[in-house]
């Protein structure tokens, strides 16, 4: 039997951007962001990760380039993809819910009750995000890394969930993926 994929996903800190729909709105970290990543990783040993991999988007990108340059490792290696990059919310992103609710609550509301059913104005469909992390995943379980740090976004590591537990898209609603958390998620090889 093959040795199971372990996943760590560190969610990116906080942003200039508060507290908003942010997907494919590119947002830098504020220095409480950067303190909250530092903070998870002190204790996370490189050499533990076959690889490391990085969100293009610049809150992911730029922590890890610098954490990956700060540590001592000849053999894990940083790259990105773009199959991380966070849920896309088309004409809500970098908006605030109560943004949204000024313009569309019912969409919203929508929204929050059946995310597979009522995308947001121009947004990824939540299928078409789903597929993309399993095509993501499908990759990683085929790759000899047995260990993979991830930076990235608190919907790819809600969605990510879903997927390693076969629970619908619906129920990301109720995972918690705060700013600068790690998380661990365990696949079976077949």
């Amino acid at each position: 039997m093959k040795q199971p994929l372990t996943i760590d996903a560190l969610r990116h800190g906080e942003t200039v951007k508060g507290q908003c729909y942010l997907g494919r709105t590119d947002a830098e970290l504020t220095d409480h962001g950067w303190w909250q990543m530092e903070s998870a990783m002190q204790a996370i040993n490189i050499a533990d990760y076959d690889v490391v991999i990085t969100s293009p988007l610049v809150r992911c990108k730029a922590f890890a380039e610098r954490w990956v340059g700060s540590q001592e490792s000849d053999t894990v290696f940083l790259c990105t993809d773009s199959l991380i990059q966070e849920y896309d919310f088309g004409l809500w992103d970098g908006m605030t819910a109560a943004g949204i609710m000024l313009q569309w609550a019912d969409e919203l509301a929508g929204f929050w009750h059946s995310p597979e059913q009522f995308p947001p104005p121009e947004g990824e469909l939540i299928t078409e995000f789903f597929q993309r992390l399993q095509i993501f995943l499908n990759t990683r379980l085929a790759s000899e890394n047995n260990k993979v740090l991830l930076i990235t976004h608190g919907g790819v590591i809600k969605a990510l969930t879903c997927l390693n537990k076969n629970r619908p898209a619906s129920d990301m609603f109720g995972v918690e993926a705060k700013h600068g958390e790690l998380h661990r998620l365990m696949w079976q090889r077949a």
